[in-house]
């Protein structure tokens, strides 16, 4: 069975930014995600990319996920709910 982690031992956000390598700033800017409690922990993970914020998600919020395949003119959506904790009094 799948073990339940507090909020405090697990990320608060996930922050997504979108960036370009330093050396190659002409590029078109890819997506980068990062789980942190702070944007400047998120950032310090990439060093060496110019970040430009994008988004602050809670890391409890439900998740939806959509690619779209411009050749082929599919898309696709994925939904996933985050697991939560049922207590009764």
């Amino acid at each position: 069975m799948a073990d339940n982690q507090s909020t405090q031992t697990r990320p608060e956000f996930t922050w997504l930014f979108l960036a370009t390598p330093d050396h190659t700033p002409e590029c078109t800017p890819v997506v980068l995600r990062f789980d942190a409690d702070t944007e400047a922990k998120a950032r310090a993970a990439f060093p060496g990319w110019d970040l430009v914020f994008a988004a602050k998600i809670r890391a409890q919020a439900p998740c939806r996920v959509a690619f779209f395949d411009y050749t082929t003119r599919r898309g696709w959506e994925f939904d996933s709910a985050a697991i939560q904790e049922v207590r009764h009094a």
